[in-house]
């Protein structure tokens, strides 16, 4: 976890590794009272899709999330939507905990994709999907291994730029959460998590504590 502040309060960033059950109980800190909210790299259109999961049944998983879930499975039970922020949805409604959507509604990352990935890039993304298909990956550890998934995607152009994009939202999404609430446990996917923490303190002037 990585605390930064300001005079207007306090964001501690909590890394999550999407889809893994182990990494539930992470929820857990914000019961400790000394948060007045909860924030999660999802959009609002994903709380709700998640707060109606029974309803809704199974969501369909792009090819690039299945060899995700493939390898992730070496690491422990998995499951779809991811279980930490199925475990916090459910925490907040319970506990009537405000949970801010930091990442993009899904308008907004229609056109983030649209205006940074070409045709070119889509199929360079598949041929990525099949290369990291047959292993070579880094599995020493679930972050170790999500942080390497990723950085594959990186290194398309187009799919960097829509990350960055991503990062900047929710790093602008947490700090104008803080005109209202002073301290907030941000659960954001492990491989974003840095880069929105580096923003916060770059951009928008907080400090780690």
């Amino acid at each position: 976890m990585r605390t930064l502040g300001s005079e207007k309060g306090t964001i501690d960033i909590v890394p999550v590794i999407k889809g893994l059950v182990s990494e539930s109980p992470k929820v857990n800190i914000v019961l400790n009272g000394s948060y007045d909210a909860a924030a999660a790299s999802l959009g609002p259109e994903d709380i709700s899709a998640i707060s109606a999961r029974s309803e809704l049944g199974e969501a369909e998983i792009s090819d690039a999330d299945a060899v995700y879930g493939h390898f992730l499975s070496s690491f422990g039970e998995i499951g779809n939507p991811s279980p930490i922020f199925c475990a916090l949805v459910d925490l907040c409604a319970e506990k009537n905990i405000p949970l801010i959507p930091a990442d993009m509604d899904d308008a907004e990352y229609t056109e983030a994709y649209c205006r940074n990935i070409s045709l070119l890039e889509t199929l360079k993304e598949r041929g990525l999907v099949r290369s990291a298909a047959k292993g070579g990956l880094d599995m020493s550890s679930p972050e170790a291994f999500v942080k390497d998934f990723e950085s594959g995607f990186r290194r398309i152009k187009g799919f960097n730029a829509l990350a960055c994009e991503r990062a900047e939202h929710m790093a602008g999404a947490l700090f104008e959460a803080l005109d209202k609430r002073k301290r907030i446990a941000a659960f954001i996917e492990t491989e974003m998590a840095e880069d929105v923490a580096c923003i916060l303190v770059d951009s928008y002037g907080m400090r780690q504590m």
